[in-house]
C-alpha cells in the first residue's frame, strides 16, 4: 500500500474548501445576511472570501482553494473535489477529505447526508462500487473513531479498541482493525448504519446530538499489484468551553478534541510549508493518518462554517489554513484619524514646555517622540554617573550651537 513517512518536494497541497450550511429555521428568524460571502473567483481557480461581523464593521478576507454556499449541495463538492481522487486510489495513491468546523457547523450532515440527500460517504462508496463492476477489483471498508485519543471499531459489536503500531519495515498498522468486503450499496448501508450508532454523541450547551469522537471511514481497494486507500473523516467539533459550559467528562472530552484539532493543524502547516520533519506523534488522529496526510497523498479539507456566527468563522479559517489571511478591512467612517490626534498631541506638549521654560523645546519633543530615539549618553546625563565625569560637565558643557562654554 503507498504510504507517505515525510513530506516530499512532489507533496501535492493540501485543498481548503470552504462550505457554508444553509441557516437553520431558528436562525433564519435573526439573521438575513451570511457572515461569509465570496468577493472574487470562480470554480476550479482560488477564490477569495469575506468575513463581516453583522454587528460590526469589522471584515476579514482570506484566499481559498473553492467555495461552496447556501445554494450548492454536497453532490456538488463531491463531483468537484471528491470524484477527482477515486480513480488515483487504483493506482495505489492514498487520499484524505476532512470535514472540519465548530460543534454545530454541517460537518456530519456533509460526511453522512440523509437519505434523500446522500454525503460525501455514501456517494464514494456508490462511485468506487460502480469502478469496481467487472474489474477484478475488490473493495474493503473499515469505520472507527478516535475518543479521547483511544481508537475504536465500529464495526465490531464490543467496540474493541485498535492499537496503532509500526512494522518492521517503519509503516504504521491499526492492529485490530477489521476491514469487511462490500459488493453492494445495501451490504454498505446495513454496515454503515450499524457504525453510526454506535459512535458516541452527547447532548451540550450547544448541540443536541453532538459528536464526541472523529469519526474515520476508510475505503480501501484492491488490484493484483496494487491498494489504495480513501479516507473519509467526520471530525468532532471544536469547541469554546465557555459557550458549550461543559463540565465533567464532557469538558474532558472537548480539552482532547481541541488538542488533536490543533494537532492536525499543525501538521496542515507544516505540510503547507514543505518542512522536513512533518508533527505526526502530536495525536492519534494525525499518527494513525500519517500514510494518506503528505508524500504522494492527496488532502482535501472541507471548513464547514454556520452562517450565523461570525467569530466562529474566523476561528475554523484561521486554523484550517492559517497562511490564506490576506488582511483586515474597517470601513473609512471607523477609521481613528491617528496622525491628526498625534499631530495635535505633539504641538500642545511643545507648546506646554516653552511656557514652562523647562527645556528647549525642539530638542526635547524631537527626543520624546523621534521612533529612533534611543538611551544615548547624552538623554542619560539626569542619571547617576562617576565622580570625575559630574566635575567635568559642570566645568564645560556645549551650548546648542556647539560653542564651548564656561559654568
Amino acid at each position: 500500500m503507498a504510504t507517505a513517512t515525510t513530506a516530499s518536494s512532489s507533496a501535492q497541497p493540501l485543498r481548503i474548501l470552504l462550505r457554508v450550511r444553509p441557516f437553520l429555521p431558528s436562525e433564519a428568524a435573526s439573521f438575513c445576511v451570511p457572515c461569509v460571502s465570496l468577493v472574487d473567483g470562480y470554480p476550479g481557480s482560488e477564490v477569495t472570501v469575506k468575513l463581516k461581523d453583522q454587528y460590526t464593521s469589522r471584515s476579514e478576507h482570506y484566499n481559498l482553494d473553492a467555495f461552496f454556499g447556501q445554494e450548492n449541495s454536497v453532490s456538488e463538492i463531491f463531483d468537484r473535489e471528491v470524484s477527482p481522487l477515486i480513480p488515483g486510489m487504483f493506482e495505489g495513491t492514498n487520499a484524505t477529505v476532512f470535514a472540519y468546523g465548530a460543534t454545530g457547523s454541517g460537518k456530519t450532515f456533509t460526511m453522512q447526508g440523509t437519505e434523500d440527500c446522500p454525503g460525501l460517504i455514501p456517494l464514494a462508496v456508490s462511485a468506487i462500487l460502480a469502478r469496481c463492476t467487472g474489474t477484478w477489483c475488490s473493495m474493503d471498508i473499515s469505520y472507527y473513531e478516535v475518543y479521547m485519543e483511544r481508537c475504536y471499531d465500529l464495526l465490531e459489536p464490543k467496540a474493541k479498541e485498535i492499537m496503532a503500531l509500526e512494522d518492521k519495515d517503519g509503516n504504521l498498522q491499526l492492529k485490530g482493525l477489521c476491514w469487511t468486503p462490500v459488493r453492494s450499496m445495501e451490504e454498505f448501508e446495513e454496515l454503515y448504519s450499524i457504525g453510526v450508532q454506535r459512535r458516541k454523541v452527547a447532548h451540550t450547551g450547544l448541540n443536541d446530538v453532538s459528536s464526541r469522537s472523529h469519526a474515520v471511514f476508510s475505503v480501501r481497494v484492491s488490484t493484483s499489484v496494487v491498494k489504495g486507500k480513501l479516507n473519509l473523516i467526520d471530525l468532532a467539533g471544536s469547541e469554546d468551553n465557555r459557550r458549550t459550559m461543559n463540565q465533567g467528562i464532557r469538558l474532558q472530552e472537548s480539552s482532547k478534541i481541541n488538542q488533536s484539532l490543533l494537532a492536525l493543524s499543525n501538521v496542515i502547516s507544516a505540510l503547507n510549508k514543505n518542512e522536513r520533519k512533518i508533527p505526526y506523534r502530536g495525536s492519534k488522529l494525525t499518527r494513525i493518518l500519517q500514510d494518506s496526510l503528505g508524500g504522494s497523498s492527496c488532502a482535501v479539507m472541507i471548513a464547514c462554517l454556520n452562517p450565523a456566527e461570525y467569530q466562529e468563522a474566523v476561528n475554523t479559517i484561521c486554523l484550517a489554513a492559517p497562511s490564506r489571511h490576506i488582511g483586515n478591512y474597517m470601513s473609512l467612517a471607523s477609521k481613528p484619524e491617528t496622525p491628526k490626534v498625534k499631530v495635535d498631541m505633539e504641538d500642545k506638549l511643545r507648546a506646554w514646555l516653552e511656557s514652562k521654560g523647562k527645556t528647549k523645546s525642539t530638542q526635547r519633543t524631537n527626543g520624546l517622540f523621534s521612533p529612533s530615539a534611543r538611551k544615548t549618553p547624552s538623554s542619560m546625563s539626569h542619571m547617576k554617573q562617576p565622580t570625575s565625569s559630574k566635575i567635568s560637565t559642570r566645568v564645560k558643557a556645549m551650548d546648542q550651537d556647539g560653542t564651548k562654554v564656561k559654568k
